[in-house]
């Protein structure tokens, strides 16, 4: 299963936090817009670790499930290293 995580935060230090929560979890894709690719359990453990350090008034988060298979395009430079290629699990 493939999830797309937007986050908007207004403290600087919960949105440090949360960056480096992420970026273990799921694939930095722009700023603040991550890709978790993984099952169940590893979406709940992302979210576990990441809620707690996020104030339900002030900060948004936003996640979508992506279906598998799914279109998507592109405009700009590209998200990946050159020579670095994404593969998802099925």
């Amino acid at each position: 299963m493939r999830w797309l995580i937007a986050y908007d935060i207004a403290d600087t230090a919960r949105l440090q936090r949360a960056y480096r929560i992420l970026c273990n979890h799921a694939l930095p894709l722009q700023n603040s817009v991550f890709l978790l690719a993984g099952s169940a359990e590893d979406y709940r453990q992302c979210l576990d670790e990441l809620l707690p350090k996020l104030h339900s008034k002030q900060d948004d988060l936003r996640i979508y499930p992506l279906p598998g298979g799914g279109f998507s395009r592109s405009l700009g430079k590209d998200g990946m290293p050159e020579g670095v290629y994404l593969a998802l699990p099925e």
